[in-house]
C-alpha cells in the first residue's frame, strides 16, 4: 500500500500533498508561527477529505535539518559498513537511529534519524487526524536513487489493518502542481 497523501515538516511549516499521476500536487500549506494552528491543519485535513473521501493514509516527510546522510565510496557493502560509517556522527547510538541506505552511482548512501524524531512526528500528525502510516525523506541530490524510506508508523498497523503492508515508493517525492 502506497500513501495517498503526504505531509511535509519543516522548522517553517507543514504542507500538504496529493499523490497524482506522475508525482504530487500541494493540497496547501501552514505556517508553524499560524495564530489557529490547530484549526488551520483541520482546514487542510478537512480539504484533502473533501478530494478523496476514502479517507487519509499520509507518509511523513521527514525535514532533511533532522537526517544525517553520509556515504561510503563503495557499494560493496553491508549494514556493518553502514552502522560502521555512522558511528560517532551522531549524538545517538546506532540502536536510536533509523536508518536507509541505497547503493547508487558507486557509492553507498546513507540516511540515519533519531527514533525520537520520528515519534514526534508521529505523533503531531495523530495528534491533527492525519493517519500516518510511514516515514520518508526527499534525499539531496545526486544522493539516493529514489525515496528514503524510515518504514511505517507505530499506527500503521491501526490505520490500515495488520495485513496491509506499506511500500516504500520507487520515486522521492515531487512536487508538479497544485
Amino acid at each position: 500500500m502506497t500513501p495517498n497523501f503526504a505531509l511535509s515538516l519543516s522548522f517553517e511549516g507543514i504542507r500538504l500533498l496529493r499523490r497524482v499521476t506522475g508525482g504530487w500536487h500541494l493540497v496547501g500549506e501552514v505556517t508553524l508561527d499560524a495564530a489557529e494552528l490547530a484549526a488551520e491543519l483541520k482546514v487542510l485535513r478537512q480539504t484533502a477529505l473533501e478530494l478523496d473521501p476514502a479517507g487519509l493514509r499520509t507518509k511523513l516527510l521527514i525535514p532533511n535539518e533532522q537526517i544525517k546522510y553520509t556515504a561510503i565510496d563503495s557499494t560493496q557493502t553491508d549494514l556493518d559498513d553502514v552502522h560502521a560509517a555512522l558511528d560517532g556522527l551522531t549524538p545517538y547510538s546506532i540502536h536510536d537511529l533509523v536508518i536507509d541506505f541505497d547503493r547508487t552511482g558507486g557509492r553507498t548512501h546513507i540516511a540515519a534519524v533519531a527514533r525520537e524524531t520520528l515519534n514526534e512526528a508521529e505523533a503531531f500528525a495523530l495528534e491533527h487526524n492525519f493517519a500516518p502510516v510511514a516515514f520518508a525523506a526527499v534525499a539531496p541530490p545526486f544522493t539516493f536513487g529514489g525515496e528514503v524510506f524510515f518504514g511505517p508508523t507505530q499506527a500503521a498497523n491501526d490505520i490500515l489493518g495488520a495485513e496491509t503492508p506499506v511500500a516504500r515508493d520507487s520515486d522521492a517525492v515531487v512536487v508538479i502542481g497544485s
